[in-house]
């Protein structure tokens, strides 16, 4: 990735003198207009399904009963950190990825900063979580078959 890539970090990197503004004064933004329409659109889409598919699973979660165990809480964990990545990190990092620059202010980019750390660190754990209890599920019923046969064998 260049200097000239979409997806560096170019905030602190100073632009030349002929491609830092356009005829109105404004700055361009690291895409055309066409292209920073479909993204645009394309990041709304992603964030609507983010929102509505976590919020579907913790409707589920408080609509029925039966999934209050204690593996399914792992689930619920990880939908609410995905809903908050959903409904605050990706629509605050819409208009930065679009302009090449924060304009938000300095205040709204910390929280935003540690939020998103936050919560996607918390996805992560979630994922490392209901993975060892899927690990430790299936071990348990591996050995109890095997329990159950070498019993059945020796009597």
């Amino acid at each position: 990735m260049g200097q000239g890539s979409p997806w560096l970090n170019q905030s602190g990197i100073p632009r030349a003198a002929g491609g830092a503004c356009t005829a109105n004064g404004q700055r361009a933004g690291p895409f055309s207009g066409t292209a920073a329409a479909l993204l645009a659109a394309l990041m709304g889409l992603l964030v609507l399904a983010t929102v509505l598919g976590n919020a579907l699973v913790i409707l589920a979660f408080v609509v029925d009963r039966r999934l209050r165990t204690q593996g399914d809480f792992f689930f619920l964990n990880l939908a609410v950190a995905d809903l908050l990545v959903g409904g605050f990190c990706i629509p605050l990092y819409i208009p930065y990825v679009l302009t090449g620059e924060w304009r938000l202010g300095r205040g709204l980019c910390k929280l935003w900063l540690v939020v998103d750390y936050l919560v996607c660190t918390a996805s992560v754990f979630n994922i490392v979580l209901i993975s060892f209890d899927r690990f430790i599920s299936v071990t348990k019923a591996v050995r109890a078959g095997l329990q159950g046969t070498n019993s059945k064998s020796q009597a």
